[in-house]
């Protein structure tokens, strides 16, 4: 004889009744919904070597073509903070990409110090060797032409070297990255790679993307014209 159902079934209705409410949430433990994720201290690195702050599936990528010795690099830097990180990149829909556009040793140098640690920490580097340009810059000038001939002549890790040491770049690296020996730095200045990466985006720059000075911008792989300052390139990015 088959057993009636209807007391099988209640059994059943009781047991899924008793294990759902081992995962109900009472109003006193409601969980909050999770925060928005904050991207303005997500640092990686693109194919070509640059380093990329926020989101890399941003769908508004700057690139930022910048040179360690240029002015208004640097003002780009000081009157772009905290504006742009806060308010666009923060959000996850916009990202910025700093290249290099190398002019001469000098800038070739400060390019491969601010290379010089882990990616991650990119920017703090960045950030600190730009707002100390007016005095390494100032320590240049006063070398004049006879005191820089050496920067111009012979090996390039040499050079190199000599111009760090001239300039107090070794210290001023310090600044930021307080555990670099000067073997380490002297590794960095010497890396054959990071060199080819910085030279290979000063070439992409001037003969594919053909800035015509520095910083110079592109959105979505797009050059925008005219555009050389924080002031005028904010309006693009609210636009969008």
């Amino acid at each position: 004889m088959i057993a009636p159902l209807r007391p099988v079934l209640a059994a059943s209705a009781i047991a899924l009744a008793a294990a759902a409410s081992l995962f109900a949430v009472s109003p006193g433990t409601a969980q909050k919904a999770a925060a928005p994720a904050d991207w303005s201290n997500r640092v990686s690195q693109s194919q070509v070597g640059g380093h990329v702050l926020g989101n890399p599936a941003a769908t508004q990528k700057i690139v930022e073509y910048m040179s360690y010795t240029c002015p208004h690099c640097a003002a780009f830097d000081q009157e772009s903070d905290p504006a742009l990180a806060d308010g666009f990149i923060a959000k996850g829909k916009t990202s910025l990409e700093v290249r290099n556009f190398i002019r001469d040793p000098l800038d070739m140098t400060v390019a491969l110090l601010a290379r010089c640690g882990e990616p991650r920490s990119f920017f703090r580097r960045h950030h600190g060797l730009l707002a100390s340009q007016r005095t390494w810059m100032t320590k240049a000038g006063s070398l004049g032409r006879d005191g820089q001939a050496a920067w111009y002549q012979g090996d390039i890790n040499a050079r190199l070297k000599r111009i760090a040491s001239d300039l107090g770049l070794y210290d001023e690296l310090r600044r930021h990255s307080p555990l670099a020996t000067n073997a380490q730095i002297d590794a960095c200045l010497a890396n054959k790679a990071e060199q080819g990466k910085v030279l290979a985006m000063t070439k992409f720059a001037s003969e594919t993307v053909k800035i015509e000075g520095t910083p110079s911008f592109t959105i979505n792989g797009k050059l925008q014209a005219n555009v050389y300052d924080w002031k005028s390139l904010e309006p693009l990015l609210a636009s969008r």
